[in-house]
């Protein structure tokens, strides 16, 4: 698969599920399919509603039914999702986009429009019809995704239009050149109903971004994701602003400024900004912040405050309520069942440092995921065992940390090292869960470090360790770490940095031997 394939097929992974489904079955249906005609007496509200959660092609076809009929699907509000229209090729698809539109006049509203089967280059003329039309129907759920072909990098411009459409609770885009709406004739105007904006492999610069988010006062989720150039930085604020979504991108700097609501700041696979350096910034407190990561110590800066006096955090960093800038502590007043994410390369020891230094931050982390990268060539972890010996209590492991879950387990000496201060330390851990690295799995499945990784475990287990039960799992992994828009975006999946249980290697349950004395 060429890499236009891969990222074609990324941005289409993040589209939502849609709410219409063609492979339905009919499972009440009469066997003999006789009977009493008991639909056309339901009311035509009902019926309307019946009929837009039917697939565009099978809700057309209710006009045939009946007289009765007729009239529903065109007095409905219009659910259009271009995955469902039969054609093999992008000018059918465009014609029947056009025949439903001009079959299903206004002002009757269009609750859902999902455009994503084709690409828009050769038919920027049908796509500026449409734009107005969306617009003026009060389109609610907008997903605008252009299949770029030879065109990679050549973005096409967003109609402006797009913009006008103010009854939006949901929009998405995917492969555009956001319109410059600094001069945009009639101004950007507001989103008083938009919940969701998703930015998906699309030009978008900082200020045009900042725009959308002070003009959008009810956005819950925001994902921004393959964005390779623009926007470099993304200030996150608002009032009902609940997810942060990142993946695949090169930014610069990710500020949460005014974000009193923010639950999930989430970051997948990030590419390192020229020059090294990409800062995520904390410019206060953070009440609700529940989820954090993945914090990738060969990529991130953490920082605290504001643009005035912002502190970095450096390897070995110590933070202390007297390090702290005008009203910015370094140990935020965050909530308690934190889960946090970090990536670090075991093998370069200034990372490891950061790793902990990150934790230092961070008090009630209760939480924690820690991916072990690829290592790079050169490796200077023979300094941290005596680093780990050394080294003093750090406050969410002393007190607060009850599940740790290390994936990509090498059995390096920097990992075990760091898993032993766990066990020594952490009162509260109630389960250790380690699993193997994916790309050691051979076609059988078999991964060749196991049983080695098994045999340091049995001397981990040697020593009395801090909590009074601890259960120990060695899994194989299921499938690599990929991001998931849904894990992420919906509040009910508690932790989307859980992974699927795989094969279970190794289990034991660690108990604190008690003093008969």
């Amino acid at each position: 698969m060429s890499f236009k394939e891969h990222l074609v097929n990324l941005v289409l992974s993040f589209r939502p599920f849609p709410a219409v489904t063609s492979a339905a079955t009919l499972a009440a249906a009469p066997g003999d399919g006789g009977g009493e005609d008991r639909l056309s007496a339901l009311p035509d509200d009902l019926r309307r509603n019946i009929v837009s959660r039917l697939p565009i092609t099978d809700a057309v076809r209710t006009t045939a039914l009946s007289t009765g009929w007729r009239g529903i699907w065109r007095s409905a509000p219009l659910v259009l999702y271009d995955q469902h229209i039969p054609g093999a090729t992008a000018p059918e698809h465009v014609a029947a986009i056009n025949s439903v539109l001009a079959s299903h006049p206004g002002p009757i509203p269009i609750r859902t429009a999902h455009l994503v089967a084709f690409d828009f280059k050769p038919h920027e003329p049908e796509l500026a019809e449409w734009s107005p039309i969306l617009a003026s129907r009060d389109v609610e759920d907008l997903v605008l995704i252009t299949r770029p072909m030879m065109r990679m990098f050549e973005k096409l411009t967003l109609p402006a239009d797009i913009l006008r459409c103010k009854k939006l609770r949901r929009l998405q885009l995917g492969f555009w050149a956001f319109p410059d709406t600094t001069n945009l004739p009639g101004g950007l105007g507001g989103f008083p109903d938009l919940q969701e904006l998703a930015i998906l492999c699309t030009h978008i610069a900082d200020s045009d971004l900042d725009r959308m988010l002070d003009s959008s006062p009810a956005l819950e989720k925001l994902a921004l994701a393959t964005s390779f150039e623009v926007p470099e930085r993304v200030r996150l604020r608002g009032e009902k602003l609940e997810r942060a979504i990142f993946c695949a991108s090169r930014v610069v700097e990710i500020a949460v400024e005014a974000a009193p609501c923010l639950e999930r700041l989430v970051m997948w696979d990030m590419i390192p900004s020229e020059p090294p350096g990409a800062g995520v910034r904390i410019a206060g407190a953070a009440p609700a912040l529940k989820v954090l990561g993945y914090l990738d110590t060969r990529v991130h800066q953490l920082r605290f405050g504001d643009n005035s006096a912002v502190i970095t955090v450096q390897a070995d960093t110590n933070p202390s309520p007297r390090s702290r800038v005008p009203s910015v502590k370094i140990l935020l007043p965050l909530p308690h069942n934190i889960s946090i994410s970090i990536k670090v390369d075991f093998n370069v020891f200034s990372q490891v440092r950061m790793l902990l230094s990150f934790l230092r931050c961070f008090p009630n982390v209760e939480t924690l995921h820690v991916e072990s990268a690829v290592p790079d060539d050169e490796s200077t972890e023979d300094q941290n065992a005596e680093f780990f010996e050394n080294l003093g209590p750090i406050e969410c492991v002393r007190f607060h940390i009850t599940k740790v879950f290390l994936y990509g387990l090498r059995g390096c000496q920097s990992e075990m090292a760091l898993l032993k201060y766990l066990a020594l330390r952490a009162i509260q851990l109630q389960k250790l869960t380690l699993v193997l690295p994916y790309e050691n799995l051979g076609s059988d499945g078999e991964n060749g470090n196991g049983n080695n990784i098994i045999a340091q475990l049995h001397d981990l287990l040697q020593p009395e360790w801090a909590s009074e039960a601890c259960k120990v799992l060695l899994q194989r992994p299921v499938s690599r770490l990929i991001c998931s828009f849904d894990k992420a975006f919906y509040l009910s999946i508690q932790d989307p940095f859980l992974k699927e249980d795989g094969e279970v290697l190794f289990y034991y349950m660690k108990m604190r031997e008690h003093d008969v004395n």
